[in-house]
């Protein structure tokens, strides 16, 4: 198989990975971590346009258990903010954004820093 060869959204290379970290009966930390290589925008079969560049998200996550009810947890996704595009294909520009718009390629981008805490209640 040649480098044109290549179905498009489906990346060469995809690693994941997670660690979680139980650092005493009650505290528990953790990180995962997804990288995909470029890929082809949908479309392109033939692999003949630029292809959208590969990326590494890192994502953290913790838990603390208060008692035997409650558990209160925080997660941050993208913790390092990359600025990345998951997902692309060809499309008319001009009929969805007007005459001004030229570029056939529309890419979706990836998933800002985020961070929410929340807690676990349990009977």
């Amino acid at each position: 198989m040649n480098e044109n060869d290549r179905l498009p959204l489906i990346p060469r290379h995809l690693l994941k990975g997670g660690l979680t970290w139980s650092a005493t009966d009650r505290l528990q930390v953790g990180a995962d971590m997804q990288a995909n290589s470029a890929i082809y925008l949908r479309g392109d079969e033939g692999n003949d346009i630029s292809a959208i560049e590969g990326y590494a998200v890192l994502n953290v996550y913790g838990s603390f258990v208060v008692n035997d009810r409650l558990k209160l947890v925080l997660n941050i996704a993208n913790v390092l903010d990359a600025q990345y595009e998951s997902f692309g294909l060809f499309g008319e520009a001009s009929e969805v954004l007007g005459d001004e718009f030229d570029d056939t390629r529309f890419v979706s981008p990836g998933a800002p820093l985020a961070a929410w805490i929340g807690f676990e209640l349990t009977r």
